[in-house]
């Protein structure tokens, strides 16, 4: 059976999937969630011309270092003053203020001297001095936060500040991670002669959280077909964004995945991925559920979910699915790649010279989850790419904790 290349593979994904609904949200539970329709400004902010500093509001035309100046009244935020200043005159203001009619200008406080109600100026004042112009921050009309940005804190008290108090959000896609092997136990129990425990969803889980999916936890399903049908029947019938499982993807006498999956109806539209770790690696769809079937060996089911998965929740958010990829050096020789792309484990460090670049470790065997942990990046390597040495350029795609 001839593998599928990774970009075609992906591109068959993401041709398969449908962003999810909208819904409204309100402010206080927007942080990290996808905005699904842009954020513009309604008014000017600020809505007036302001004081950036506490001082003495004035026109410019009087600014002269020097000059005596009245002080007629304050103008305090939330209070302005009420009139217009005529030549010679001045108000006392604090910052936030606005600026008194007939002021263009405002000297901080530390450069005046003041006795009783007469200030005299110790440095020369010239127009929009300290002064914050009305619509300086955003203006009406503005579009503040784009359609499709990823919410951090510092874009809710934008929207905050813009008076929104809820905001139209993409739905978190429903993600369900079911793993399957006789074999497996979970972390805590107490192993019996050929028991390994189950890791991969403690990885997979926070992985898939991190890009938007709401996680649910579908439990261990043994190596027997009646019971994965049944399972993996009652999960589908839970109509989840996307159903994940882990194990029994290969072709071994005990591997039923793929078969039960058929036989429930899916669609499978690949099998078998030129990736390096991972090719067992199985795609399809059922009415609006889409499903993966991931390799059961740890570093095969995590970097399989980062290269194929993850693309898949962002364009259900309707995010682009892109990875991202960089370029840096290399701080030791890579031997030549095979037939199939190979996402080699790696760790950022840093040259001689302070510039970032690239590790490269040499364990690639796809159970090595001490190797896997080290690393935060993996160096892509194209099939049939030659060896590359130290120094030279490489394709690094960085993990989702060290870029967000």
């Amino acid at each position: 059976m001839t593998l599928l290349p990774v970009a075609d593979a992906l591109k068959t994904i993401i041709d398969a999937i449908s962003p999810t609904q909208v819904e409204t949200v309100s402010l206080d539970r927007a942080n990290g969630r996808l905005l699904a329709a842009d954020i513009t400004a309604t008014f000017d902010q600020p809505p007036f011309d302001g004081s950036a500093m506490d001082g003495y509001a004035l026109n410019a035309d009087d600014g002269a270092k020097g000059t005596a100046l009245n002080v007629v009244g304050i103008s305090a935020a939330g209070e302005a003053f009420d009139g217009t200043l005529s030549a010679g005159q001045c108000t006392r203001i604090y910052t936030g203020a606005p600026m008194p009619k007939g002021a263009n200008a405002v000297i901080m406080q530390e450069k005046i001297t003041r006795q009783g109600d007469q200030i005299t100026l110790n440095d020369d004042v010239i127009e929009k001095q300290n002064v914050r112009d009305k619509g300086n921050d955003f203006a009406s009309g503005d579009v503040l936060i784009g359609s499709g940005t990823k919410l951090s804190p510092f874009h809710v008290a934008l929207a905050a500040a813009a008076n929104q108090a809820h905001m139209q959000l993409r739905k978190n896609p429903t993600l369900t991670l079911v793993a399957t092997g006789d074999e497996l136990v979970p972390p805590g129990s107490t192993l019996k002669k050929d028991q390994i425990i189950a890791s991969n969803g403690f990885g997979l889980t926070p992985l898939f959280t991190h890009f938007g999916a709401n996680v649910k936890d579908g439990g261990i399903i043994k190596d027997d077909r009646k019971t994965l049908k049944s399972e993996l029947k009652r999960l589908l019938d839970e109509e989840p964004d996307i159903l994940v499982t882990t194990g029994g993807a290969s072709v071994g006498d005990r591997d039923y995945v793929k078969e039960v999956l058929e036989v429930l109806g899916v669609n499978l539209s690949f099998w078998k991925i030129a990736v390096r770790p991972g090719k067992p690696l199985m795609f399809g769809t059922l009415g609006k559920t889409t499903i993966f079937g991931l390799p059961g060996n740890p570093v095969s089911a995590l970097v399989t979910g980062t290269v194929f998965v993850v693309p898949a929740i962002k364009a259900k958010l309707g995010q682009s699915p892109e990875h991202m990829i960089v370029q840096l050096p290399l701080t030791a020789d890579m031997a030549s790649n095979g037939p199939r792309q190979h996402y080699r484990r790696a760790k950022l460090t840093k040259n001689a010279n302070g510039t970032l670049a690239v590790d490269p470790h040499m364990q690639s065997d796809s159970a090595h989850l001490t190797s896997l942990s080290a690393s935060d990046c993996f160096v892509v390597q194209k099939p049939l790419e030659e060896n590359k040495g130290f120094g030279e350029m490489v394709d690094v795609l960085m993990m989702p904790w060290v870029v967000g």
